[in-house]
């Protein structure tokens, strides 16, 4: 019911807006006096006469056509029209309900070589002009609240779209950077700038291309490359402060906290960021925004992130908190400099401690179908672990001349990873009930260390028309991994037997890894482009594996066991070559070549003879462009995974058990792409399509064979004639009733399925998977004071078997996230969000519906409301439970864990926002804390 009133509500403002609106329309058409061309993207902007405000404003179309709705009855109206390189066109009109549409008819535009702005009023300046490749917006033109920030601004302007994680699109394409008064900003992290600079400090915003990026890619086609964001100041900051402070205590089932400190700093060239957090509520000590922001960690390079549903946030293989199931308590700290010693030189330097204690305790179902059988597993954990992680990098950026330049990368990680962990499982059939128990204790610890550096090098030949890029990293990682189990095993079949398994098996892995990609590219007049590129990829794998005993003489774990023990050292070299020529013609490009790729692995193991393998592949590849649409067609090989090599069976689970395979081949795979994206400015409206095939040989997959009490050993096997394909689409249109009343509105599909085979007890079958979803997105927003979000998700997946020993399978499962906002004055703001699950095809034991219902009241107060108490109370229907079900292969399984439930927290934030103007020239700066 609550779900169909906020429909309701909806739809009622939306009709409301739509009737009020619908006022007075002026049109005309824009031609070019001279050439007689039509004036397209001018910008038709009408201002009330009496103190000009602005009312709305429209773009031209390609042909020159343009029409204003939405306009005011007997109100003295100024429409000023405006385009680069042609003078300002200005007419003064009144509407009435009996004159309601007024057409200008065609209008001549003479052209002007002389800058916009010396013309212009300052109070009539356009809200968008659109200069070759410049988007420029005037800030003045979109009001926000006083509290408002960058983002909020941005979210006004015509064709830019910000996601919740704070990323940014103009007219669909990404935004790489940010600069403030044409330098970066912190690194040009985006969401610096966006999330802390105050709106009313910014007087124009400027879109154009990223020519860095063009210039590593400069066959990238243009609807690749993403684009800058230019923040034009009222005044020239030099100095200032922010970032944010906070602490919260609650009450739940235990007593809950939170409490965190991120704080910026900079003055000229020099930038600090220093943060601190500590929380046990399943929750990153910071959003993935702020990190960016105020943290810095894309000044020095993000190298890969995971993202949890509940929260959780890991980067470059640092936890930041809630990166997982169960209960996690999570501490952080570090710090991040950014300097520029001089234009030519920009210096990072970053370190980042985290620590994180999780206790995790679940209950899983597995079925395995086997013709007329049904194997039934039943697991329980209960883990209580610890990850501690160590963080070191240095980002150095030398501009040599304005042809080259060099970034150099260095960085250093350890992990320590401690935990202790029961696991019970049991495992039964419908024909003989219970096969086997297994109780097994075990002890973990691990130590990974990592030491990276990467080195690039750009470079341009202004004289020869052409370029040369180098991309060099060189990789060392280290793995020693202690893991003691202690089992006790029962199986019931045919007789009853007991096992004990009492072992410490340890593990030394560490990898070698050099790669080293050089690009050369020439220009030949301007349609065509030559280009070679060659990758050499050397690496070491070494995987030590050495397993001891339980003495039963002395107490200790010292008999070795040879069986379970061996050595691998994998030496290889991959190297591929390719070359092609680029053919391009206005919007159409087109870029054919040949590629070839060597593999040379030869595997040493401690027990056995070597394996030496040598492969050489020659692909053709094709990438075609036409104006937004792609098409590309590549094949690459792959070697198989040093984990998959060792043919030392991994028995740590007694019913359980992993195998390697020394004879596995490399998987061969042909990947086609292709796709079509629009943005139209005037409609608003985005749409993309994609799709993707790959055809592979060689695809490793792994064998299981399942003993009659019920052991399962899996290994790897290469198998042919496997595929995968998908198919998305999206649309994206927003509508603007008036300056204050708008929605988002956002429809998508998708279509995927593949080919591949599932082996169990030497019964072979080819699997065929299908998957069909689809979801919307709704959102409005009425003057920032009454915000509303609607998504829907629906996914189905088949499963279907050639051999009838084996049972199709179907999961479906629905999605639903409702969200309210609501700004009763400027200080109090309401929050309400509630998540819906919908899973029918779940065991009875678990529930099929479920409901994650949170709210939240905002006082803001203190001066430029940097105040905030916050009282929220999380999972209000006491609905928060972790279950899902999973379908691999011939078998399902249903999962549940423990997790947070209801809880009430009051947390007090300070917003640090201190920026102050003034004349540095001259002097040297000093950082003052």
């Amino acid at each position: 019911f609550a779900m169909r009133r906020k429909w309701i509500i909806t739809v009622l403002l939306l009709g409301v807006s739509m009737i009020s609106f619908s006022q007075g329309t002026i049109k005309g058409k824009l031609f070019d006096s001279v050439s007689k061309q039509p004036m397209s993207l001018a910008t038709i902007t009408v201002f009330k006469a009496k103190d000009t405000s602005i009312v709305t404003y429209r773009l031209s179309d390609p042909q020159g056509n343009f029409k204003v709705p939405g306009l005011p009855f007997n109100i003295p109206l100024r429409t000023v029209i405006t385009s680069s390189g042609y003078k300002v066109i200005r007419r003064s009109f009144t509407l009435t309900a009996e004159n309601s549409i007024l057409d200008f008819g065609t209008i001549g535009g003479y052209t002007d070589t002389t800058s916009l702005d010396e013309f212009l009023v300052i109070a009539e300046r356009p809200p968008v002009t659109i200069r070759k490749d410049t988007i420029e917006f005037n800030a003045a033109a979109f009001k926000t609240l006083p509290s408002a920030l960058v983002e909020d601004l941005l979210k006004k302007f015509p064709g830019v779209e910000v996601a919740a994680d704070g990323s940014i699109k103009v007219n669909g394409r990404a935004v790489n950077r940010i600069l403030v008064d044409g330098r970066d900003f912190f690194g040009g992290d985006p969401l610096i700038a966006t999330r802390n600079l105050p709106a009313n400090l910014i007087d124009k915003v400027q879109v154009t291309d990223d020519k860095e990026e063009l210039a590593k890619n400069p066959d990238a086609n243009k609807a690749e490359i993403g684009q800058v964001i230019n923040l034009k100041l009222k005044k020239s900051i030099k100095k200032g402060w922010f970032g944010k402070v906070y602490a919260g205590a609650g009450k739940g089932s235990i007593g809950h906290y939170e409490a965190g400190s991120i704080v910026n700093t900079f003055r000229d060239t020099l930038q600090v960021s220093v943060l601190a957090y500590t929380n046990n509520v399943n929750r990153s000590g910071f959003g993935y925004s702020d990190l960016q922001q105020i943290g810095g960690f894309d000044r020095s390079g993000v190298n890969g992130m995971s993202e949890w549903s509940s929260g959780g946030l890991e980067i470059n293989g640092m936890s930041f908190g809630g990166t997982g199931t169960g209960i996690q308590k999570s501490t952080g700290a570090g710090f991040n400099i950014n300097h520029d010693p001089s234009k030519k030189v920009k210096l990072n330097f970053q370190y980042f401690y985290s620590h994180v204690n999780s206790i995790f305790i679940s209950n899983s179902i597995g079925k395995q179908f086997f013709n007329d059988t049904i194997l039934t597993t039943s697991n329980k954990t209960n883990e209580n672990g610890d990850v501690f992680s160590h963080g070191l990098s240095v980002k150095l950026r030398w501009i040599v001349d304005t042809i080259t330049s060099i970034e150099i990368r260095p960085s250093i990680k350890l992990v320590n990873r401690k935990s202790n962990k029961d696991f019970y499982s049991e495992s039964s059939s419908n024909i003989d009930s219970l096969l086997n128990n297994s109780f097994n204790t075990e002890n973990r610890n691990a130590l990974e260390k990592e030491y990276a550096v990467e080195m690039n090098l750009n470079r341009e030949f202004k004289h020869e028309k052409g370029y040369l890029n180098s991309l060099n990293n060189f990789r060392l990682n280290s793995l020693l991994n202690e893991l003691q189990n202690d089992v006790l095993s029962t199986f019931f079949k045919p007789g009853i037997q007991v096992s004990k398994l009492n072992q410490i098996r340890n593990q030394d892995k560490g990898n070698l890894y050099f790669r080293s990609y050089l690009t050369i590219g020439r220009y030949f007049k301007k349609s065509f482009t030559y280009s070679a590129s060659n990758t050499l990829t050397l690496y070491r794998d070494k995987d030590d594996i050495g397993t001891v005993d339980l003495n039963p003489i002395t107490g200790l774990y010292d008999l070795p066991n040879p069986n379970l023990s061996n050595g691998l050292l994998r030496k290889g070299i991959t190297n591929i070559a390719s070359m092609g020529v680029t053919w391009r013609n206005k919007k159409f490009s087109v870029r054919p070549g040949i590629q070839w790729q060597y593999i040379g692995i030869e595997n040493n193991y401690e027990k056995g003879l070597p394996i030496q393998q040598e492969y050489n592949f020659l692909f053709p590849t094709l990438s075609i462009y036409w104006n937004t649409f792609y098409f590309s067609y590549q094949v690459g090989a792959t070697p198989p995974n040093a984990n998959d090599l060792n043919p030392v069976v991994n028995n740590t689970n007694p019913l359980y058990q992993y195998l390697g395979n020394p004879d596995l081949k490399p998987s061969k795979g042909h990947n086609t792409s292709m796709g079509y994206n629009r943005y139209y400015t005037k409609q608003q409206l985005y749409y993309n399509v994609n799709a993707s095939y790959r055809y592979s040989e060689n695809t490793v997959i792994r064998a299981r064979s399942v003993t009659s009490n019920g052991i399962q050993v899996s290994k790897p096997v290469n198998i042919d004639n496997t595929y995968s394909y998908s198919i998305n689409g999206n649309i994206g249109k927003q509508y603007k009733f008036s300056d204050k009343w708008k929605l988002n509105f956002g429809p998508g599909i998708n279509y995927g399925g593949s080919r591949s085979y599932v082996i169990v007890n030497e019964n072979k079958s080819t699997v065929t998977q299908n998957s069909l979803g689809g979801g919307i997105n709704l959102s409005f927003n009425w003057n920032d004071k009454f915000e509303f979000s609607q998504s829907y998700r629906l996914s189905n997946s088949s499963t279907k078997y050639e051999n009838s020993a084996f049972k199709d399978l179907q999961v479906t499962t629905h999605y639903a996230n409702s969200m309210v906002v609501v700004r009763t004055n400027k200080n109090l703001v309401l929050e309400s969000s509630l998540d819906y699950r919908y899973n029918p095809q779940v065991s009875p034991s678990l529930r099929r519906s479920i409901y994650k219902w949170d709210a939240a009241i905002n006082y803001l107060f203190l001066k430029d409301q940097k105040g905030q108490l916050k009282f929220i109370i999380f999972d209000i229907l006491k609905q928060n439970v972790n279950s899902y079900r999973t379908v691999s292969e011939n078998s399902i399984q249903d999962i549940t864990s423990n997790s947070i439930t209801r809880y009430f927290m009051l947390t007090f934030t300070y917003s640090i926002r201190e920026f102050k103007s003034g004349k540095t020239a001259g002097k040297k700066s000093m950082l003052l804390f």
